[in-house]
């Protein structure tokens, strides 16, 4: 049987507690309750918030980035800066004028291209991408507005990038994180070596990579790379859309800590995952700008380091408390 992670760590920190793990979604563990002696609680995977400790206010604004933005500005947190823009004007009536997608362009001209374009509510690197033009403006705008109504402009920034897992105040762990690549083999293109690598993401709800992904590599489309040549891609790192994780350590800097700690305070989160830049010129965590923050955050990098036991500490954790053992 196939769970998604969050079901399987709650059922293995069930079973440690003596707990009733009950599957709500025919074997797929979307949705599941745990029961004990005095009660039970809903929990899930995919859409659902999997961490019963988090409110759902905090939750709600952490998923979306503009009020997230808004939020850490207002306590000082630096962020990246960025406006967004609907891209139905359903609900037009209802809201302040420069919002719209007519409004995207003006905004665009005053950052400069590249820019960087997600949707506002969206996760796991999905239509997270580097945006060349006015004219791939354009057409990012026609393709994202069939599936979110929303998007953030951000201007297009280079550093090392980082997340901090914070609970209840205190860093569980750090992560840095390295971009997808494509590896050239002497034989194929760049474009045939893309298209390849967008077969891998075909059927896991994540967009594929466009062109405007190798355009500060200094290669082209029909260039065929040496053997072994790496081509990193620019813009996401998400596990998801196939980027990696370049270390994970459980001893998080305090400078990493500082800033992902008030970051959670700022939005109420008791567990939340900070992506963070290091934009300083020696690469040294001086400076430091927030990207997002995920309050429903996977932990699948802990699990594949080999410490399945931290998750399961945190979820009988959350257990003891939901259900006052």
């Amino acid at each position: 049987m196939f769970y998604p992670d969050h079901a399987r760590y709650a059922k293995l920190a069930a079973a440690e507690l003596g707990v009733e793990f009950v599957d709500l979604n025919d074997g797929n563990g979307y949705l599941f309750a745990l029961v004990g002696p005095s009660g039970m609680f809903l929990s899930g995977a995919g859409t659902v918030c999997s961490y019963p400790i988090n409110n759902a206010s905090s939750l709600t604004i952490a998923r979306d980035k503009a009020h997230t933005k808004k939020v850490l500005s207002h306590f000082g947190i630096p962020v990246i800066p960025g406006c967004h823009f609907f891209l139905s004007d359903d609900y037009a009536k209802l809201r302040n004028a420069g919002h719209e997608a007519g409004d995207a362009h003006a905004y665009a001209a005053s950052l400069g291209f590249p820019l960087f374009c997600k949707p506002l509510a969206g996760g796991r690197g999905n239509f997270a991408e580097v945006v060349r033009d006015a004219a791939e403006l354009d057409a990012y705008i026609a393709r994202v507005r069939r599936h979110f109504d929303a998007i953030l402009i951000e201007p297009f920034i280079r550093g090392d990038e980082y997340r901090v897992v914070i609970h209840d105040g205190m860093p569980i762990y750090t992560t840095s994180k390295r971009q997808a690549a494509v590896h050239g083999d002497g034989v194929h293109s760049v474009a045939a070596l893309l298209e390849e690598l967008n077969r891998r993401l075909q059927g896991t709800g994540i967009s594929p990579y466009t062109p405007a992904s190798i355009a500060f590599t200094g290669f082209q489309e029909t260039d065929v790379p040496p053997a072994g040549t790496v081509i990193p891609l620019a813009g996401r790192r998400n596990l998801s859309a196939l980027g990696e994780v370049e270390s994970l350590d459980t001893s998080v800097p305090p400078e990493l800590a500082r800033v992902a700690t008030a970051s959670c305070a700022a939005l109420g989160l008791r567990l939340g995952a900070i992506d963070l830049f290091d934009v300083s010129e020696r690469r040294d965590r001086s400076e430091l700008l927030v990207i997002e923050v995920n309050g429903n955050p996977t932990l699948s990098s802990l699990e594949r380091a080999g410490r399945l036991d931290l998750i399961l500490r945190l979820w009988v954790s959350m257990i003891r408390e939901s259900l006052e053992l």
